[in-house]
């Protein structure tokens, strides 16, 4: 078999991989609550989970060590993560629940990472266009998400642990094909800590970059952990949540197809501003208000608070940081702005979503309009940038 171009392979594992995150990001909540998790306990698991995510990224990223490990480190979390799943199918009981959940998110998640590096490498190396290649992941996020919330009305829960297990190996299978361009790393830096987290975390201009993206992609934390149930609780179809899951990764790929030419003389900051508005509109709407035509119209802004701020990353990780630190950067965005902070706003929301409902929302909205001030004052990176 033709080993397929680097453009074909990263579209073809992005698919892969949200396909799975299309079933386990919405659904896994519906899931534990099949097995008798009540909303609490699954607010508190998915925020361990968030945790699991972090340690995850924090543990396996940093022993990618070059460009040449990206690829046998996607290889083998794949296959770790279908063991995880698969003894979920055997090992019963609260425990093992909460073990195997942890494990299932300390795995799959850091495959995002992973294929983002490999992604921002080839940009890079080959002036591929990321949000090209990553809207097929957007794309397969629509369609198993559809799929599964249509489909949970004439099957019982298990069907979501069903389709997570077969996707993951569908996904490994897809890490096993060689990308004809190889992935070759940049040319030795003279900055021996450059490949290390904390000491490019310490950097000004890491640390402005790491905080905005915190703010904006964890304000995400009341939606992944309670959008589901807070609409299911206002009466919502299991079919329209899942057509309101699907809207929002439409919009998302709206700026993933045009985003390199509506924002190309944008940087990084300027995007992350915007995102930062969106994200105080869309929280602020899913907060105040219960007809679908505003749910919808909040949906629509994922392009923003999440697109958006995915982009900026990626533009500002691969093209304005020094490129030596693209891999621990990388790392740290996943590891904080995706994971531990949303982690511990989880945490903050298991614990007011009872009292509050969709006042959890307009929390939200505020922290995310802490990064606009943030964003006024410019930082540049180091002089090792250049």
């Amino acid at each position: 078999m033709r080993n397929p171009k680097a453009a074909t392979w990263i579209s073809l594992y992005f698919s892969g991989l949200f396909f799975v995150w299309g079933i386990f990001l919405p659904f896994w909540a519906l899931w534990l609550e099949g097995e008798g998790l009540n909303p609490s306990e699954i607010g508190l698991l998915i925020g361990f989970s968030m945790v699991a995510r972090f340690v995850g990224n924090v543990v396996l990223m940093p022993r990618i060590k070059s460009a040449n490990h990206l690829l046998p480190g996607i290889r083998w979390i794949s296959f770790a993560s279908i063991l995880v799943v698969t003894c979920l199918f055997y090992l019963k009981g609260y425990i093992w629940l909460t073990i195997l959940t942890l494990a299932a998110n300390f795995f799959i998640a850091t495959l995002i990472p992973l294929g983002d590096a490999a992604a921002t490498k080839w940009v890079n190396q080959l002036k591929l266009d990321y949000g090209r290649v990553r809207v097929f992941g957007s794309i397969a996020f629509v369609i198993s998400s559809t799929i599964i919330g249509n489909a949970l009305g004439y099957f019982s829960h298990s069907l979501i642990l069903y389709a997570t297990a077969g996707s993951l190996l569908v996904l490994w299978g897809i890490s096993l094909l060689s990308p004809a361009e190889k992935l070759l790393e940049p040319a030795a830096s003279s900055n021996p800590h450059a490949g290390r987290l904390w000491p490019v975390l310490k950097q000004k201009h890491a640390l402005r970059f790491i905080a905005v993206t915190t703010l904006i992609q964890s304000s995400h934390a009341a939606y992944y952990a309670y959008g589901t149930l807070y609409w299911k609780s206002i009466d919502y179809s299991e079919s329209t949540i899942g057509y309101l899951w699907s809207i929002g990764v439409i919009f998302e790929m709206s700026i993933l197809i045009f985003g390199s030419r509506w924002f190309r003389r944008w940087d990084a900051r300027s995007m992350l501003l915007f995102a930062a508005i969106g994200g105080v509109i869309r929280w602020g709407l899913l907060g105040s208000a219960e007809l679908l035509p505003m749910m919808m119209l909040s949906q629509t802004m994922h392009a923003l608070t999440f697109a958006l701020t995915q982009l900026a990353a990626i533009k500002y990780i691969g093209s304005e940081a020094p490129k030596e630190q693209a891999i621990p950067l990388q790392a740290l965005y996943s590891a904080i702005a995706l994971n531990m902070g949303t982690a511990l706003l989880i945490f903050l929301c298991s614990a007011l979503y009872a009292p509050l409902g969709s006042g959890i929302f307009l929390i939200m909205a505020s922290l995310t309009a802490l990064a606009i001030p943030i964003l006024l004052v410019k930082v540049k990176a180091s002089a090792s940038a250049h």
